[in-house]
């Protein structure tokens, strides 16, 4: 949150800039006997009142409190990018996954990698790390990967594709690594074509943003599900045997 100063005045009511770290106060609000403000992180530190020194209060103020509650703040990686607002109830949780900050290798929880860095780097990372993962392109087909999970670069931007085969069900979904209202601006389309080259069935979804994660996508069904007797049309003694394309392109 080291950026977010800057935005405060223009985003945010002055009152709700705490005089100590100028981060956005949230509840508990703190007071001194001559009613100013200050964030409960820095009352914990502080012995007296910035402003005027006197003593603090055990009162709250419960009107600020309430604008807060109302109002929506900035990402703390606005600096960096991330445009997004949200209420207290959501910011901390956006702020945790936010791609504008230090993000986790896409790949982290299929290759237990322990890299953790920038959105631009990440690229660069994959290429080096795991280069068997790395598609460019809009168009591309999971035989031409060694695994399940992709990486994919193009329109400027990266996006992760994953299928799954669970239980008689094939899921596959699209993530771009940005948030959900910048994915929402893409789509993919799934092409699933039979082992005999006639036969297939395609879908197209939007792109889901970073912060979901792949369980929730799938359990969800926002995203390609095909039930076991669709499946069945794609089964060659008991095996699925199958040709499986993504196309990416701008809604």
């Amino acid at each position: 949150m080291d950026d977010l100063s800057p935005a405060l005045g223009e985003v945010l009511p002055s009152d709700l800039a705490c005089p100590v770290c100028m981060q956005y106060m949230v509840p508990p609000i703190k007071m001194c006997t001559n009613g100013h403000n200050i964030c409960s992180n820095c009352r914990k530190s502080v012995q007296r009142c910035p402003t005027c020194r006197a003593q603090f209060s055990v009162v709250r103020n419960m009107a600020l409190e309430n604008i807060a509650r109302r109002q929506k703040y900035p990402c703390a990686y606005r600096q960096s990018g991330c445009l997004e607002l949200f209420s207290i109830e959501h910011i901390a949780k956006h702020q945790a996954v936010c791609v504008y900050g230090k993000i986790k290798c896409p790949l982290h929880s299929f290759k237990r990698c322990s890299w953790k860095g920038l959105k631009n780097d990440v690229m660069e990372h994959a290429k080096v790390a795991h280069p068997e993962y790395c598609l460019e392109g809009s168009a591309f087909s999971f035989t031409e990967l060694s695994g399940d999970v992709a990486i994919v670069s193009c329109f400027g931007e990266l996006f992760t594709c994953y299928q799954k085969i669970k239980e008689g069900r094939l899921y596959g979904a699209v993530q771009l690594i940005g948030t959900n209202s910048e994915a929402s601006k893409y789509k993919c389309e799934f092409t699933l074509r039979a082992a005999n080259g006639v036969e297939k069935i395609s879908k197209t979804l939007f792109v889901r943003g970073y912060s979901e994660d792949w369980e929730t996508i799938f359990n969800s069904r926002i995203c390609l599900c095909l039930d076991e007797k669709t499946v069945k049309h794609f089964l060659v003694e008991n095996k699925l045997e199958y040709v499986y394309s993504v196309i990416l392109s701008r809604v």
